[in-house]
């Protein structure tokens, strides 16, 4: 009996000491960390340079090439390849490894697309010249994305701006005659692309970003009763060329933050 005593007293010892045990074990426990990732808060302003890839597509809406000489394109496009460079500025907001974002940037650009075309006679030949100069072009975009270690990967969309110098140069052989018409407007046009962001050192971080923009849709307008002879259109009807223009842009970037 004296046995059975000792044993079921022992039992009931073990079992009121195991969920107390248990409970300072899950006080010991470590307690889970949020994931460690670099800071990318504040304001920041920094200057970018890069590659662009321009086309331009024009429409003769007003049929005034093809009423100089039917083997000349009513349709046609270009394209150029050139460096580009300007400032950004921005705002992003971080919680914790998730950052979203407003920036704003100005580039200068030396793309310009131009082709001639001929008729395709024998000797003298009809031709039309179009240049289109992608000066300069803005963007106001928001970003969004992740913090992995000290790299924020992001993607980004929203409006885009530029300024457009464009030239038509038609010849007509006989008799020979040149008329040239030129423009120089802003037009506005969306964007999206992606990009990343290294946390390079304290408040320094380097950007990598593409974006493509496009612009659709533009007028170039003039009227008929600029010109002298019925070879370049009749007097008193209008005329106009349109425009779409569509830009891939590649860049690397340096900004400072503050305020994070």
């Amino acid at each position: 009996m004296k046995k059975l005593f000792l044993a079921t007293t022992a039992a009931i010892v073990v079992m009121a000491a195991g969920p107390a045990g248990a409970a300072d074990m899950a006080l010991k426990a470590p307690r889970a960390m949020a994931p460690a990732c670099a800071q990318f808060g504040g304001f920041y302003l920094g200057g970018h340079g890069g590659w662009g890839h321009y086309r331009h597509d024009h429409s003769d809406r007003g049929n005034l090439v093809q009423t100089i000489d039917d083997n000349l394109p009513a349709n046609a496009s270009q394209s150029d390849s050139n460096g580009l460079g300007g400032v950004q500025i921005g705002r992003n907001w971080q919680r914790n490894c998730t950052v979203f974002g407003i920036e704003a940037d100005w580039s200068w650009s030396g793309l310009r697309a131009q082709e001639t075309y001929f008729d395709g006679d024998a000797g003298t030949q009809d031709t039309l010249t179009v240049s289109s100069k992608l000066r300069w072009f803005g963007t106001v975009r928001t970003r969004a994305g992740i913090v992995v270690d000290n790299v924020l990967l992001y993607v980004t969309g929203g409006f885009a701006y530029a300024n457009f110098n464009r030239d038509y140069t038609i010849v007509e052989d006989a008799p020979l005659t040149t008329f040239t018409f030129s423009s120089s407007n802003t037009r506005w046009g969306w964007t999206a692309g992606f990009g990343t962001e290294w946390a390079w050192s304290g408040n320094w971080s380097i950007k990598s970003e593409v974006l493509y923009m496009r612009f659709v849709g533009g007028d170039a307008g003039f009227t008929g009763t600029t010109f002298n002879t019925v070879n370049f259109g009749v007097p008193g009807r209008g005329y106009s060329f349109g425009s779409d223009d569509d830009v891939w842009v590649a860049r690397i970037g340096l900004n400072y933050r503050w305020g994070g």
